[in-house]
């Protein structure tokens, strides 16, 4: 797909429409729900609290004209994490080593 604006071809990957000119190439969004273990400060007061849901959001996204693709970490629509598509790889790579580590 091309933009509206004339401007670089779409990655395979955009669902941008590109209105008004947009430059940012995004992917589809994943959501992740996760147990969160309390802090430290919050057990400091109230050791009983458990580990509380959150939703994790993931986009892939680009600049028009950049060459580098990232994954946006992102939670209550704020990003948290921005990292290159080979660094969340790795991310998740490691992870899954990490958690396949635990079950013994």
């Amino acid at each position: 797909m091309k933009h509206p604006t004339g401007m670089s071809p779409c990655p395979t990957w955009c669902v941008s429409l590109h209105l008004d000119g947009e430059t940012l190439h995004y992917g589809e969004s994943a959501a992740i729900e996760l147990l969160q273990r309390p802090t430290s400060a919050e057990l400091r007061f109230r050791p009983e609290v458990p580990a509380t849901p959150t939703t994790l959001e993931l986009v892939t996204h680009r600049e028009a004209g950049e060459s580098e693709t990232w994954v946006a970490v992102l939670r209550d629509g704020a990003a948290i994490l921005d990292l290159t598509a080979a660094s969340a790889a790795r991310l998740g790579s490691t992870l899954q080593s990490l958690a396949g580590d635990t079950s013994a």
